[in-house]
C-alpha cells in the first residue's frame, strides 16, 4: 500500500467518523429541543394558572374593599366587619398558588441542569471535533507531534474549564465584569 492510499484510507475512516458524530449530534440537538420545548410549554402553562389565580384573588380582595367601604358608608362606623366567608374562597387558591409556585421553581432549576448538561456535551463534542481535525492534520503531516500536542493540550484546556468559561460568560452578560476583564481571566485560564 502506497502513501497515497495511506492517506485515502484514513481520509475515509476520518470521513466515516466524522459522519457519525454528526449524526448524533443532530439526533442529541432534535432530542434536547423537544425536551426544552416541552418543558418550556408546562413553565408557561403553571404561570398562566398562576396569572388566573392572582386575578380572582385581586377580585377577592376587591369584593372586601367593597364590603367594607359599603358599610361604613351606610353605617358611619369603622369597625370590622365579618369577611370570613370571603377568605373561605381565597384559602384554596392561595394555597394552589404556592403550589404552583414552588413547580416553577423545581421546574426551571431542572430545565437550568438539562442547559448546563447540553453546554458540557456540547463541549465535549466541540473538543472530539477539534481533536478530529488534529488527528487528521497529524496523520496527513500537516502537524508534527510537537504542535499536535500543544493544540491538544489548548483543546483539553477549553473543555476541562468548560464551567469557568460559562461562568465568566454569564457574568459579562450580567454586567458583573466586562469582555477585557473576561478575557484577561481566559488568558490566564489557558495559558
Amino acid at each position: 500500500m502506497g502513501l497515497f492510499d495511506k492517506v485515502t484510507q484514513t481520509g475515509k475512516n476520518i470521513a466515516s467518523a466524522t459522519g457519525k458524530a454528526v449524526g448524533n449530534a443532530a439526533i442529541n440537538v432534535g432530542s434536547a429541543a423537544t425536551t426544552t420545548a416541552k418543558e418550556q410549554g408546562e413553565l408557561a402553562g403553571l404561570k398562566s394558572e398562576i396569572n388566573v389565580i392572582e386575578k380572582e384573588l385581586n377580585a377577592s380582595y376587591s369584593m372586601i374593599g367593597k364590603k367594607y367601604v359599603d358599610f361604613v358608608i351606610s353605617s358611619g362606623e369603622m369597625p370590622g366587619i365579618d369577611v370570613s366567608d370571603i377568605l373561605k374562597m381565597m384559602e384554596p387558591k392561595v394555597e394552589r398558588k404556592q403550589e404552583l409556585e414552588a413547580k416553577i421553581i423545581e421546574l426551571e432549576k431542572r430545565i437550568k441542569e438539562k442547559d448546563e448538561l447540553r453546554g458540557k456535551q456540547a463541549a465535549e463534542q466541540e473538543f472530539l471535533a477539534g481533536k478530529e481535525k488534529l488527528d487528521k492534520a497529524l496523520a496527513m503531516g500537516v502537524l508534527d507531534q510537537a504542535d499536535y500536542d500543544v493544540k491538544l493540550a489548548e483543546l483539553t484546556k477549553v473543555r476541562d474549564n468548560y464551567e469557568v468559561i460559562r461562568k465568566l460568560n454569564q457574568q459579562v452578560q450580567m454586567g458583573i465584569i466586562t469582555e477585557e476583564e473576561k478575557n484577561a481571566k481566559l488568558f490566564e485560564i489557558l495559558n
